[in-house]
């Protein structure tokens, strides 16, 4: 009886380790979150180990000085049983300065070593959001452009149309003046007296 009393807490250790082993330390919400901070840190080696294997050599266009991360949110997440994908902006600049907001989607693929990052995947989906965004942007500044060109343009022609009246109106006072004996009507014809 005593050996099995001692075997107890054997067991309960194997079941927590087991429990804590599951897949909650390996879910592609984790390895996203473990992948995008080796990157902040330039961590390569970390960011390569939680990468599939043929996509490792698209890391040298994360680990750039020009556009790296300073920070990283997550969003949401679409998983299947082998792949998943997780809604991700990243930002240039640390929380609380005015950053660059780059959008995308971290890819991943269930592996026998677990969630890997597919990069190439990931790094497609990033630029695709991108030159939406900017697209998006782009169309609006030329909307409100298009808006205060038209409102600029009707402004001016309002201005050309008073001017227009307002010389109408001083060139038949010049030709009353010119022509004294000759009044002239509304509809710019001559009437006898």
């Amino acid at each position: 009886m005593k050996k099995y009393l001692m075997m107890i807490p054997f067991y309960f250790v194997i079941f927590f380790i087991a429990g804590c082993s599951d897949d909650a330390s390996d879910s592609p919400e984790a390895v996203t979150k473990i992948f995008w901070q080796a990157v902040i840190d330039k961590d390569m080696e970390q960011a390569k180990a939680l990468a599939t294997w043929d996509t490792v050599d698209y890391l040298k266009y994360i680990n750039n000085s020009k556009i790296h991360p300073e920070r990283f949110e997550l969003g949401e997440t679409m998983r299947s049983e082998k792949s998943a994908e997780i809604g991700v902006i990243l930002h240039t600049r640390e929380q609380g300065k005015k950053s660059i907001r780059i959008p995308g989607r971290t890819v991943l693929v269930k592996t026998e070593h677990g969630w890997r990052v597919d990069i190439k995947k990931s790094l497609g989906s990033v630029i695709k959001h991108t030159v939406n965004n900017v697209f998006d942007q782009l169309n609006n500044m030329m909307q409100q452009g298009i808006n205060e060109l038209d409102q600029s343009f009707s402004e001016s022609m309002k201005e050309i149309s008073k001017g227009l009246e307002k010389g109408t109106k001083e060139l038949q006072q010049e030709l009353e003046k010119a022509l004294p004996d000759t009044p002239i009507k509304q509809n710019g014809t001559a009437q006898e007296i």
